[in-house]
Formats: structure tokens, C-alpha cells, sequence
């Protein structure tokens, strides 16, 4: 059993946490990440090496789930994202190598706790558009489409990159940078799986430059495989069976409740 897990019971309880995350990811299709690293920095010692490790799984995920899609991805969207991007996981995987393990828990918190309330706000603007578009039907369809200008797209390209170098959790920021161009739903998932991918090869990169990721974590990873898989099929059936708006509000609360909880924690 690698050193990264102290115990046996320390290694159930990531693989429970891990398939939570996985099927969070198959139903909702978001707050996986960000569910897993805040529960993975509460039970193990090695914030680091957690980080590194959820790295391996969620690259694995995306290379699976985006051989299925990457026909509808909008290349055009993620390129202009990827210049400051590579900045911002520069920046901060260097905050992750050199950073207090205190402070970085308490930052988590913090993102993790306004993701989860953002997520919240952003849903039920969706569903208010919803209630509009139901009221309008037999109107004539208007296009709302938003075009970003580059200093926009270059500010979330590089928040997004320092949140993904430091915890893995960039999602939020791009999601809103996307939602903006009104996207459909396939040409949504499979632009931002195309963007995360290439956003993991380049913080692969980082890690192993800072000296993060080691065989260590790969073979962590390997251990929680299996788990991830479980959770993935898990999901794909709850997902068929609940409400994914249902589902979805309540990860965002969880969401808000742990980001609470290890912002008060923090420490090791």
C-alpha cells in the first residue's frame, strides 16, 4: 500500500470519497473536484499528495468521457484560453509546492465554500430563463449569445489555470466564461472536457517540474481506481433514476457546507 495512505481504514475511506466524487461527476456532471479535494484534505495528511493524486484519476476520466464528444468542442473557445492558462498553473503550482499547508487549507475552503454558493445562484438563473423561454414560447426566438472580448478571456484563462495548479478545481470560472456563449448541451460538455484535458497535460507538466507528482501518487491512483470506476457506473445509473436539477442543488450545498467546514477547520 503506498506511504500516502497512513492506514488501511485511511485507504477505505478515499475510496469512499472517491467513488462520492466519481458518481457526483456522472450524475451532475459537476463539484466532483472540488467535493473529492476537500474531503481528501480533511483525511489525509499530505494535502500535496492528495492533489496530485485526484490529478491522475480526473485525467484518466477526461480521456475516457471526451473520446465519446470531442466532435462537438469548439477549439476555437479553448485556445484562446490557454496562453494565460499555462501562466496561471505556473503561478500556481508554485503556490502548491511552497505554499503553508494551513493557509493553502484555508484558502480551499474559501473557494470551495463561494463555488458551491455560486453554483446555487447559477442554477437558479438557469431555471428563471427556463420560466422566461416557457412564458415566451410562441414569441419569435431571439438570440442571446454573449461574445467575450480577449481581456475577459485571457482573466478567466489565467484564474482558472492558478485554482487548477493549486487544488484541480477550475471549473467555475470557465463554466461561466462558456455559459455566456450559450452553448448547447453537447457542444458545451465536450468544449469544457477539451479544455480541462488540455489544461491536465500542461499542469501534468507543472507537477512534475515542482516535483508534486511522483510514482508515489500514480501508484496511489492506481490503488483508487477501481473505487473510481464503481462510482462512475454508479452514477450513470443514478442519473437515469433522480431529478439532475434535484441532484445538482444538493452537491451545491454540500459544496457550501463543506467549504464552511474546512475554512473554520483548516490545519492539518
Amino acid at each position: 500500500m503506498p506511504d500516502l495512505f497512513p492506514d488501511t481504514t485511511t485507504l477505505v475511506l478515499c475510496c469512499l470519497i472517491i467513488a462520492g466524487a466519481q458518481l457526483i461527476y456522472a450524475t451532475a456532471g459537476f463539484g466532483a473536484g472540488l467535493f473529492a479535494v476537500v474531503l481528501l484534505a480533511m483525511v489525509l495528511p499530505d494535502l500535496r499528495g492528495a492533489i496530485a493524486t485526484l490529478y491522475v484519476l480526473t485525467l484518466l476520466t477526461e480521456i475516457w468521457v471526451l473520446i465519446h464528444c470531442w466532435r462537438h468542442a469548439r477549439l476555437r473557445l479553448v485556445v484562446a484560453l490557454l496562453p494565460t492558462t499555462a501562466v496561471g498553473l505556473w503561478a500556481g503550482t508554485e503556490l502548491l509546492a511552497a505554499g503553508d499547508v494551513v493557509w493553502l487549507k484555508s484558502l480551499l475552503g474559501a473557494v470551495v465554500f463561494l463555488s458551491g454558493a455560486w453554483f446555487m445562484i447559477e442554477q437558479r438563473r438557469r431555471r428563471n430563463e427556463v420560466d422566461e423561454t416557457d412564458t415566451t414560447r410562441n414569441g419569435p426566438p431571439t438570440s442571446r449569445t454573449k461574445r467575450f472580448g480577449m481581456v475577459p478571456s485571457m482573466a478567466v484563462g489565467f484564474f482558472a489555470g492558478g485554482l487548477g495548479g493549486l487544488f484541480g478545481t477550475a471549473g467555475p470560472p470557465v463554466v461561466l466564461l462558456l455559459k455566456g456563449y450559450r452553448l448547447d448541451k453537447g457542444a458545451f460538455r465536450a468544449t469544457l472536457l477539451l479544455y480541462f484535458l488540455l489544461m491536465s497535460v500542461l499542469r501534468g507538466g507543472s507537477y512534475l517540474n515542482a516535483g508534486i507528482l511522483t510514482l508515489r501518487e500514480i501508484t496511489a491512483a492506481l490503488w483508487l481506481l477501481p473505487a473510481s470506476m464503481l462510482g462512475t457506473m454508479l452514477g450513470m445509473i443514478v442519473h437515469r433514476r433522480i431529478s439532475e436539477r434535484h441532484f445538482a442543488s444538493a452537491i451545491s450545498v454540500l459544496l457550501v457546507i463543506l467549504g464552511l467546514l474546512l475554512l473554520i477547520r483548516g490545519g492539518p
